[in-house]
């Protein structure tokens, strides 16, 4: 229910060509590895540049691009294992240098910890508006089921889905969470970081997920999985708001077989 995020693209034939060493780690571009025992790592430059930079993590056949911005952390999130940070900037059209790649070794205790940090597309902190909200609604609370329920029901009644928003959206847009609170209105992709930061300031596990649905299987969406009695299970507040706020009746945990899942953070 958004534009698909733009894709960044390498420049092939600079990647195969480049000499041995090239990829080193430079003195500009240096890995900040303080916060990898939550699986985050940032990346702190000294040569300010107004040349786009990103910064490319990857694991497997998993990559994952950020734009590069100082000191910002970015997540770690498929698991303990090997994973490459590229760092790379734009030369034109949209294609991609590399000047810098390093490898890091992630071993988590518990791999759901980076679940629970902010990252740049799930931006919160403890005066977050909805985080605020969020600690009013469970004061009753017990449990992190109660607390997953407390954060459905206020988003799924009181979020409204911004059809204009998603015909305009920009292909490289990150929620802006008081934006979101502040309208009561968003897309499929301010509902899922809006969810996932409203759970994860209660220290619940949460993934915002990005792929399709098999209602819609050719538009792109967002929607969360919540670690809940030691099971990832899936919910979706955007479909949901539309049915509860026309009065019907909809289950919170949705089958996880009914949506195909290309990204996760």
């Amino acid at each position: 229910m958004f534009k698909k995020l733009l894709a960044m693209t390498f420049i092939t034939t600079l990647l195969l060509a480049a000499p041995k060493g090239t990829y080193a780690a430079t003195e500009n571009y240096q890995i900040d590895r303080t916060a990898l025992d939550k699986g985050l790592i940032a990346v702190n430059y000294t040569q300010n540049t107004d040349t786009k930079t990103i910064v490319r993590i990857s694991k497997g056949n998993d990559n994952y691009d950020y734009t590069l911005t100082n000191g910002v952390h970015y997540p770690l999130q498929r698991g303990n294992g090997t994973y490459s940070v590229l760092i790379a900037q734009l030369m034109s059209d949209n294609k991609y240098k590399v000047v810098s790649k390093e490898s890091i070794e992630l071993k988590l205790d518990n791999e759901n910890a980076v679940f629970v940090q902010s990252i740049p597309l799930i931006n919160w902190n403890s005066n977050t508006k909805a985080v605020v909200q969020m600690n009013k609604l469970t004061n009753a609370a017990m449990t992190d089921m109660e607390k997953t329920a407390a954060i459905y029901a206020y988003i799924t009644q009181n979020i409204q889905y911004d059809y204009e928003k998603a015909q305009s959206v920009k292909p490289d847009y990150i929620p802006n969470l008081d934006a979101i609170y502040d309208s009561s209105k968003g897309i499929c992709y301010d509902y899922a970081a809006l969810f996932a930061a409203m759970a994860r300031s209660q220290n619940i596990p949460t993934r915002l997920i990005m792929g399709y649905e098999a209602s819609a299987p050719t538009t792109y969406h967002a929607w969360n999985q919540v670690f809940l009695n030691g099971q990832w299970v899936t919910i979706d507040t955007t479909y949901d708001a539309v049915r509860v706020q026309n009065g019907e009746d909809t289950p919170m945990i949705k089958n996880a077989a009914d949506y195909t899942i290309t990204q996760v953070y």
